[in-house]
């Protein structure tokens, strides 16, 4: 009898325990979660670009603070750096999974949008972007068609930087010609160092320059497609060989940023928006960097140099929210906090009002904001960046097509010949 009351407690104690349990997880269960729902009624949309670990944290940053003031969108990343990134955006905008706010380059509003449809219309969404922060004329830089697609973040053109403790080294002034580059070149090459070091796409505009500088010739038409000749392409390539056997340029494979921070290499061409990499961090190092003007032929009629959009953002054409992406691009553009985290690692901003917030934040003594102030000096000398200058395939085409003649696997004449069949072809393909 004990025994079937202990028992009889014991189950009803089991019982009870069970029903609590089983009320606590039902409550649990069904009750809605705070930030469940909250995150059911946020609108998404997704934001991409590529840059640095810098630029990644100063933009989520910037997004947090977006958020903040707009809790009824949420935004998603998409973002990595630049090596490769080309292509995976020309995936995601065939395939129509591009983000709904993105980073572009400017040879892209053609690329993907030759009739102004590949992106959203933003003038429709001026009621949520502010444009009267920019010039009608800055603006043109992002149509296509007569459409808006593409706002600048910040103006771009090449700029060069040098170790003036090198060049009193060798006992040289800042390179203001080509002869002075060829000059410095030689007495560099006294000590295994090259005057100049660039990029790939620095080494192509730069041979453009001097081309068009020495011929008053274009390369490349307006529309893209090509001006020069076969018999132009082997000048290029003449003068490109020149130039590194007499150490004036690095060969591009042998050339890295550390070689110029080492003092392998006098000199450095990049783009302002670099600024801070090539300039900036060889200061860091007690070195002083002294910015050289553009090299110019003697007599030469046109500049050889052109200006472009560092980066512009753009709105995808297939967006399910156009309202909330504005939001987000104005931020990202106008926005007094967003200008101050972003500073002038993209350059100097296009927009009036990130220029204000950032004038009390010692603007004007930064390298970005000096080589800007040239840049615009020189303005009425540049032409308009054509988006084929910046073609990778293109590029690749002149690049592999010259080391076929550096390496002695060719003569200089068929060389000239292959690259320009293949660029021709490239560069009218461009156009349909």
């Amino acid at each position: 009898m004990k025994v079937s009351k202990l028992l009889l407690v014991v189950i009803v104690l089991v019982l009870m325990v069970a029903s609590v349990v089983g009320i606590f997880l039902f409550s649990n269960r069904t009750r809605p979660d705070e930030s469940v729902r909250t995150r059911q009624s946020e609108i998404p949309i997704t934001l991409s670009w590529w840059g640095n670990d810098g630029r990644h944290k100063y933009t989520m940053e910037g997004v947090d603070l977006f958020q903040k003031k707009n809790p009824e969108i949420r935004v998603n990343y998409r973002y990595g750096v630049w090596n490769g990134y080309e292509k995976r955006n020309k995936v995601w905008m065939e395939s129509h999974d591009e983000a709904d706010v993105m980073q572009i380059n400017f040879a892209w509003v053609k690329e993907y949008s030759p009739k102004g449809t590949g992106f959203y219309d933003l003038r429709k969404l001026s009621k949520y972007i502010d444009l009267s922060n920019f010039t009608e004329e800055e603006l043109r830089y992002g149509e296509s068609n007569g459409v808006l697609n593409a706002i600048p973040i910040a103006m771009n053109t090449q700029t060069f930087y040098y170790n003036q403790e090198l060049l009193d080294h060798f006992g040289s002034k800042v390179p203001e010609s080509w002869d002075d580059l060829l000059a410095l070149g030689k007495k560099a090459k006294t000590e295994g160092k090259y005057a100049l070091g660039v990029a790939k796409k620095q080494m192509f505009l730069l041979m453009i320059a001097h081309y068009e500088q020495t011929t008053g010739k274009p390369v490349f038409n307006e529309d893209g497609t090509l001006a020069v000749d076969e018999a132009g392409i082997l000048s290029m390539l003449t003068f490109y060989r020149k130039m590194i056997d007499e150490h004036a340029l690095c060969p591009v494979d042998s050339f890295d940023r550390t070689k110029y921070m080492s003092g392998e290499v006098i000199g450095a061409m990049c783009w302002i928006s670099d600024t801070k990499i090539y300039c900036d961090g060889m200061a860091e190092t007690g070195v002083t960097v002294t910015r050289a003007p553009y090299p110019k032929a003697a007599g030469a009629a046109v500049s050889g140099w052109y200006v472009k959009p560092a980066t512009m953002w753009a709105i995808s054409a297939n967006t399910a929210h156009p309202e909330e992406a504005a939001k987000l691009l104005d931020h990202l553009l106008n926005d007094r906090e967003m200008a101050i985290l972003q500073g002038t690692e993209k350059g100097v901003p296009v927009s009036h009002a990130a220029v204000e917030a950032l004038s009390g934040e010692g603007l004007a003594d930064t390298n970005e904001y000096k080589a800007t102030r040239e840049m615009k000096e020189h303005m009425d000398e540049f032409h308009q960046m054509i988006p084929n200058m910046e073609n990778e395939t293109i590029i690749d085409v002149f690049k592999s097509g010259a080391d076929e003649y550096l390496y002695d696997k060719q003569s200089a004449g068929d060389c000239a010949k292959s690259i320009y069949g293949e660029m021709k072809k490239l560069a009218a393909g461009e156009q349909k």
